[in-house]
């Protein structure tokens, strides 16, 4: 890891009734990678919440990233949101 900040921008974000309790967030990620656990804060407008990422799906095409975050931060997660590892 080096001192980049690794940073995703929302470009899609699914719920899924099989696994309600989670939302699956979809963008471009720069900056280093991301693991399962890293904190993350999301910022909405001149706010910012803190939480953790649940999960990491594998199943994105080249140069996209799928982050798994709790489902109850759906309102605040949206397309064009910004999500910046903790450091």
């Amino acid at each position: 890891m080096t001192d980049e900040i690794s940073r995703l921008v929302v470009e899609r974000v699914d719920v899924l009734p099989s696994r309600a309790g989670w939302m699956f967030v979809t963008g471009v990620l720069s900056g280093d990678p991301v693991d399962v656990g890293d904190r993350v804060s999301i910022r909405h407008g001149e706010q910012s919440t803190v939480t953790t990422i649940r999960s990491i799906e594998l199943h994105s095409r080249p140069g996209i990233t799928t982050i798994v975050l709790d489902a109850d931060l759906r309102s605040i997660v949206t397309v064009g949101t910004v999500i910046q590892r903790q450091e």
